[in-house]
C-alpha cells in the first residue's frame, strides 16, 4: 500500500522547487499534502511528468486562505489552482463522490482522506500518490503493478466507472496510444459492453480525446484499440476499412492533424464530415484540407512540376512531405520524394518562400485583358511557366503574355 521509493523524475523535474514549497506550506498548516495522478504514474513509469498535480486534505477555502494567487476553476469539485513562480499547481481536497447521474459529473462531492480518494479515480495508474518529502509512494490498487505490466485497468468494478463516466472509456484508449500499454481484458469487455454510450458524450470531450490520441507515440496500438473496443462506430466509423498496419508506412507525424489527415489519405475519405462532427476548428479543419490537397498533389503523376512545387510551398510543407512519403513507401517508390524537394528549393527563397509572380492582374488589365474567368488562367500559365524555369524575367513574362494573347485571337 506504501513503500519508500525516491522518484527522480519528479525532483528534477524544474517546477519541482516551486511545488515543494507548495507542498511545504499545506503541511505546515497541519494537512496531509502530496503529489498526485498522472505525474506519479509518469515518474514511476521513467518519463517525465508533465504537470504537478496535488491532492491534499486541507478544504478548498483553506488553500484559497494559504496561498496569495489562486483561481477557483474546480472549487465545487475541490480543485483550486495555486499560482507560485509563474507555475500553476492544481491542489485538489481528498474527496468521496455521490452518484454520477448523467454519466459526466458526480451528483455530491464529499471531502475524506487519501484512501477514499483514490477509490474514485478511474485507472489504477492514476491512482497513485506520492510524499516527496518522505519518499513515500502510496499505491492502493496496485498501479504500479500495473504498470509493470503495461495495464490499463480501472478502480474498482469497470461497469461501474465507466457508467459513471462515460468519458474514461475513451480515454483508456488514450492511454494505449500514449504510453503504448493494452488494456485488461476485464476493463476492455467493459468497455465493448457499453461502447455505444459513447455517443452521449459531448463532442468537444471527443475530440480532446481524439486530439491526445492522434498526437500520442503509439497511434497505431490506440487505433487498434479504439477498433476492438468498438466505441468507433460511434466517434470515427470511418476506420471500420482502415488498414491499420499501413500506418506504419508514415514517419513521425508532426500534429494530430498530420496523423489524421494520413488516416483519411489511405481511407480516401472526406475529412470535413469528421472533422465537422468533432466540432474542431476551422484552422484544423485548414492544415488537414491543405495538407491532403498538397500530398495528393505530389503523388498524382499527372502532376507538373510547377504543381508539385507549389505543393510542397505552402505552409503546411513539412506535414506533407511526412504525408507524401508515406504514400510513397507504400508503394516503395520514395527515390521520388529527393526530386521533389530538390525542384522546389530550386525557386525558393531562403525562408521557404515561393517567388513573387512576375505578372500581377494589373499588368494584364494595361495590356488589354478584362478581369474574367480567362485572366486567371492566363495568370497561372504565366506562373507555372516561371516556377518552371521557362520565363525568368518580367521581359520573357509580358512576351509570353502576348503569345497567349495572340492565339486567344486567332
Amino acid at each position: 500500500m506504501q513503500r519508500r521509493q525516491r522518484l527522480d523524475l519528479i525532483h528534477k523535474h524544474p517546477a519541482f522547487p516551486t511545488a515543494e514549497r507548495v507542498l511545504l506550506g499545506l503541511t505546515e498548516a497541519g494537512f496531509q499534502a502530496v503529489l498526485a495522478g498522472g505525474c506519479v504514474r509518469d515518474a514511476v513509469l521513467g518519463v517525465n511528468p508533465k504537470d504537478l498535480d496535488m491532492a491534499t486534505s486541507a478544504p478548498p477555502d483553506t488553500v484559497e486562505r494559504l496561498f496569495r494567487a489562486t483561481l477557483a476553476v474546480g472549487k465545487a469539485f475541490g480543485t483550486i489552482v495555486v499560482v507560485e513562480n509563474g507555475y500553476n499547481f492544481e491542489v485538489t481536497t481528498f474527496r468521496s463522490e455521490g452518484p454520477y447521474l448523467d454519466g459526466r459529473h458526480p451528483s455530491s462531492v464529499s471531502f475524506s482522506g487519501m484512501e477514499e480518494d483514490a477509490k474514485r479515480r478511474d485507472f489504477t495508474i492514476n491512482a497513485m500518490f506520492y510524499d516527496p518529502a518522505e519518499f513515500l509512494l502510496f499505491d492502493y490498487h496496485g498501479g504500479e503493478t500495473d504498470i509493470q505490466a503495461r495495464l490499463i485497468r480501472t478502480v474498482g468494478m469497470p461497469q461501474e466507472r465507466f457508467s459513471e463516466d462515460r468519458l474514461r472509456m475513451l480515454r483508456a484508449v488514450r492511454f494505449v496510444s500514449q504510453l503504448g500499454f493494452r488494456i485488461h481484458p476485464d476493463t476492455l469487455t467493459a468497455i465493448q459492453s457499453q461502447a455505444a454510450s459513447i455517443q452521449g458524450v459531448s463532442a468537444e470531450r471527443v475530440l480532446n480525446e481524439m486530439q491526445r490520441l492522434l498526437g500520442s507515440p503509439h497511434l497505431r496500438e490506440g487505433i487498434r484499440e479504439l477498433i476492438r473496443s468498438r466505441m468507433h462506430l460511434q466517434v470515427w466509423p470511418e476506420l471500420e476499412k482502415l488498414e491499420v498496419e499501413k500506418l506504419d508506412a508514415f514517419l513521425s507525424f508532426l500534429s494530430w492533424e498530420n496523423a489524421f489527415a494520413a488516416v483519411h489519405l489511405m481511407l480516401r475519405a472526406d475529412p470535413e464530415p469528421r472533422l465537422r462532427a468533432w466540432k474542431a476548428s476551422r484552422e484544423s479543419l485548414k492544415k488537414v484540407t491543405t495538407q491532403i490537397k498538397a500530398a495528393e498533389t505530389l503523388v498524382n503523376e499527372r502532376s507538373s512540376r510547377a504543381e508539385r512545387i507549389q505543393a510542397l510551398g505552402g505552409p503546411e510543407f513539412a506535414h506533407t512531405l511526412v504525408l507524401a512519403s508515406g504514400l510513397l513507401s507504400l508503394k516503395n517508390d520514395q527515390n521520388k520524394l529527393d526530386d521533389w524537394v530538390k525542384e522546389y528549393l530550386e525557386v525558393a527563397g531562403p525562408n521557404g518562400e515561393l517567388p513573387k509572380p512576375l505578372l500581377t492582374g494589373d499588368d494584364l488589365t494595361r495590356a488589354g485583358v478584362p478581369p474574367s474567368q480567362r485572366m486567371g488562367e492566363i495568370l497561372r500559365q504565366i506562373y507555372s511557366a516561371q516556377l518552371e524555369g521557362k520565363l525568368k524575367d518580367r521581359a520573357q513574362a509580358l512576351a509570353f503574355l502576348n503569345q497567349l494573347k495572340d492565339a486567344d485571337t486567332r
